[in-house]
């Protein structure tokens, strides 16, 4: 069984599939959640500790101030666009971390637990707990293209920690990374009024609660759909969070010092009533007669009249009546934001001699039929189809494309019923590097290569070197097939009083277009490897000095690299053997 879970920003999900499930095209989509009637595709993204209780979602009072945005915390300060970091409820999400005295990781995972759990019972009401103890596990985690490793690893720890990969009756649970685009292409992919042609190239748009990722995907064939990343993938802070926010300082600005006098209950109906329902889910501008109503709460009118007609909009009867150009206003930066990213990848893709066929909207936002209007509207003299997914696709999307994936992935089960199933709907063939990743290393000098002042001699070896030279596994830009890693051979020596069976290397990242070839302070780590070896030191190769004839042993490896959009994963090779995660430890920076 695989199970996608897209765990967002503002909303979560969950959707599941056994090979059979997959075979006969049927997913299994969770819509009912603790502490609502109603159903629907995702969860509020929400977390409220009161006691010893730990309430999420659906769970949470409405006079409560739950903690939110609170996966946006796994990222470094660096890392979070400038608005970002001043945004109030980011503030908010920071200090009610310092209160519970917790990390992050904690949050998530406390969230997770309890999404994991409800997920468990889910699938329990169909199968019966017996026959899904002995069923394998695989569990897919989207996350944004546009993350660090280290935000990834953090995810991976927080997994861990919520019992996603506690022991069970029918093995370990494995645990993979999807990136949020790529997880929407592959649904969307497998719709079966997708009719996708060779040569032409979609731009995926995921506008999800938090952040909007792009990506771009070339169709090499069809029948099944095989493709390719096309151009490097962007991303931004554009997500339905930032309109949210900008709709409550439009209402706060209206109401004025009444707006003090709301409480976080009032707040929240505003936010989560007609705004949340009704008018962003739906609004599409074109009547300019047509009036959007907003019920505020009585307790905001203590001191004052319900009815304010001295100016626009209107306040009557404790409602705000909002025209068509006020509600745009809400949705006008976030919009403009996403166009000029969707543009700057249209005009990258341009650049490599391609065109652009379809831009295909998935995600919360990306439902918005205002959205759909605007990005219509402006490519219109292009020859570019906007599409938009109907029914619960847009919302779904991730999570089924993250049980695509899941299968892709699962080669070598017994039961490949699925794999071959998704191998018939859709192949990912290569990705496109965002990144230079790479180790520093010592090369033989050469003088018209290398900068003097990096020459030094190695008395071991007896020769004159370059020293902070970069050796570069992977370039920005460069076409990174899916299933083949990359691999760079290393030595080491070692005198007999050094050897410990343990060494380190650390591996580098930069974002130039062009990479350096010398180490400098562009450069970031991106990860610390530490080998564990099952070698002792008379196994090692012998090696001795041509001059002074000091022996010592030369210890041959190879590191791996299979890069893909969700992460980057290393594995160390000595004497031809792939060493184990239990001798191998990974720490991303």
């Amino acid at each position: 069984m695989v199970i996608g879970i897209d765990f967002g920003t503002t909303f979560s999900g969950a959707v599941w599939a056994t090979a059979a499930d997959l075979k006969s095209n049927q997913v299994n989509l969770i819509t009912d959640w603790p502490g609502t009637d109603e159903e629907d595709a995702k969860a509020p993204t929400e977390l409220f500790y009161e006691d010893d209780k730990v309430l999420w979602g659906y769970e949470i009072p409405a006079d409560a101030d739950p903690i939110r945005w609170f996966k946006l915390l796994l990222l470094k300060d660096e890392d979070l666009h400038k608005n970002l970091k001043s945004s109030e409820l980011l503030l908010r999400a920071r200090r009610m971390l310092r209160e519970n005295g917790k990390t992050a990781i904690d949050l998530i995972s406390d969230y997770l637990r309890l999404l994991w759990q409800h997920i468990l019972e889910s699938i329990h009401k169909v199968y019966g707990e017996p026959v899904v103890d002995a069923m394998p596990f695989h569990v897919v985690l989207t996350v944004p293209a546009i993350w660090k490793n280290y935000a990834r690893q953090g995810m991976q720890r927080a997994a861990k920690a919520a019992g996603i990969l506690d022991h069970r009756p029918a093995g370990p649970t494995k645990l993979s990374f999807a990136p949020e685009p790529e997880a929407a292409a592959m649904s969307t992919f497998c719709e079966p009024n997708c009719r996708a042609k060779p040569g032409e190239v979609y731009v995926i748009c995921d506008a999800g609660g938090g952040t909007v990722d792009l990506i771009s995907y070339k169709i090499d064939r069809v029948d099944p759909v095989a493709m390719k990343e096309a151009v490097v993938g962007t991303g931004g802070l554009y997500g339905a969070i930032f309109v949210d926010e900008a709709f409550e300082s439009i209402c706060k600005a209206r109401l004025g010092r009444s707006w003090d006098h709301l409480s976080k209950a009032g707040i929240k109906e505003i936010m989560k009533g007609d705004w949340e329902q009704i008018i962003k889910a739906r609004f599409k501008p074109g009547n300019a007669n047509k009036e959007y109503i907003i019920r505020i709460p009585v307790e905001a009118f203590a001191n004052s009249s319900q009815d304010d007609t001295s100016r626009k909009p209107f306040i009557k009867y404790g409602c705000i009546h909002f025209g068509s150009d006020d509600i745009q206003k809400a949705f006008a930066q976030v919009f403009e934001g996403i166009k000029r990213l969707i543009t700057a990848q249209i005009n990258e893709v341009k650049s490599q001699r391609l065109t652009v066929s379809k831009i295909i909207l998935v995600g919360g936002l990306g439902s918005s039929p205002y959205l759909y209007e605007c990005l219509k509207q402006k490519y219109a003299r292009s020859n570019i189809t906007v599409v938009q997914p109907g029914g619960i696709r847009p919302r779904a999307a991730i999570c089924i494309g993250a049980v695509i994936k899941g299968f892709l992935e699962d080669r070598g089960r017994e039961d490949r019923g699925g794999e071959d199933r998704a191998n018939a709907l859709i192949r990912v063939s290569s990705t496109i590097s965002r990144e230079n990743i790479g180790v520093v290393s010592n090369w033989p000098f050469d003088p018209e290569v290398h900068d003097i002042r990096d020459k030094f001699f190695d008395n071991r070896e007896n020769e004159w070197k370059a020293k902070g030279q970069m050796d570069w596994f992977i370039k920005r830009g460069d076409n990174v097939a899916t299933n083949e890693p990359v691999s760079h051979s290393f030595y080491q020596l070692f005198g007999r009083s050094e050897y410990t069976r343990k060494f380190t290397r650390e591996l580098y990242q930069c974002g130039n277009q062009e990479p350096p070839s010398r180490f400098g302070p562009q450069m970031k780590k991106l990860c610390k490897i530490t080998v564990n070896l099952n070698v002792d030191y008379s196994q090692l190769e012998d090696f001795t000095n041509p001059v002074t004839g000091q022996r010592l042993e030369i210890l041959m490896y190879n590191l791996e690299l299979r890069s893909s959009e969700a992460s980057a994963e290393f594995a160390v090779v000595v004497n031809g053997n792939r060493l184990g995660a239990k001798n191998v430890d990974m720490a991303f920076l």
